[in-house]
């Protein structure tokens, strides 16, 4: 694994863990915890995460 790939999936992890910290205490529901996952999938492309979080963040509507 390159060096900047290894560190987009570290970075990506630690972005993510104040959020799932906050949604075990219920501060977060889990439809934002899954809007804030995917908007970190989008931004850090980790390649040692399921798909099963990612959302359509598109509202519109056809």
């Amino acid at each position: 694994m390159k060096k900047e790939l290894f560190y987009k999936e570290m970075l990506y992890h630690a972005s993510l863990s104040p959020f799932k910290a906050m949604l075990e205490n219920g501060i977060l529901s889990g439809d934002d915890y899954r809007v804030i996952d995917t908007i970190m999938r989008a931004k850090y492309s980790p390649i040692f995460v399921e798909k099963s979080y990612q959302i359509s963040l598109d509202n519109k509507r056809e």
